[in-house]
């Protein structure tokens, strides 16, 4: 048996053919959960893209309620100048340190360290606003009074001296 060596040309031409088919892009599509609750957008909700500290990006599809959204413990500012669309998905792009989005394209580029410094010339951190909401709970509830040991046994000598004389003047 002999084995037949391929040309160059023919060695090229199946490459190409191989490589035909990567150059095909993926499309972005949102995740399926976005997707499912498409019915809630009618009802004052939106699609927030959060970009976390760390560098990922989470979908989320969040109620608006007076200008603003929440998540986990923050409120963040939604206005026309933010909402953004994605086919038909009003959406916005969220840094997750900052309580207002990005804006929309036209109006500036998107660096996450100037945001953030500007952020914190600002005055707009996310940080500052969940420190506030925890303590303006914890004034909320408020915290039972603790009764010191001292006091206890204050109460229980001048309970029990008192029974003493009672019993002493003969009442007991």
């Amino acid at each position: 048996m002999e084995i037949k060596e391929k040309s160059l040309s023919e060695k090229l031409d199946s490459m190409i053919q191989a490589f035909e088919g990567m150059d095909k892009k993926k499309k972005f599509s949102l995740p399926l959960g976005i997707k499912l609750q498409k019915g809630r957008i009618k009802n004052n909700y939106i699609v927030v893209m959060i970009i976390r500290t760390n560098g990922t990006v989470n979908f989320k599809m969040v109620q608006i309620e007076d200008n603003t959204v929440k998540i986990g413990e923050v409120y963040h500012e939604v206005t026309a100048k933010y909402i953004l669309r994605y086919k038909k998905y009003p959406m916005i792009v969220l840094p997750e340190w900052n309580i207002t989005p990005i804006s929309k394209p036209e109006e500036q580029a998107f660096q996450p360290e100037k945001d953030l410094k500007q952020a914190i010339e600002e005055g707009k951190l996310s940080a500052a606003e969940k420190f506030i909401l925890h303590a303006i709970k914890m004034d909320l509830v408020k915290q039972k009074p603790k009764i010191k040991m001292g006091t206890i046994l204050i109460i229980i000598g001048v309970v029990v001296a008192g029974l003493y004389f009672l019993n002493q003047a003969g009442y007991l």
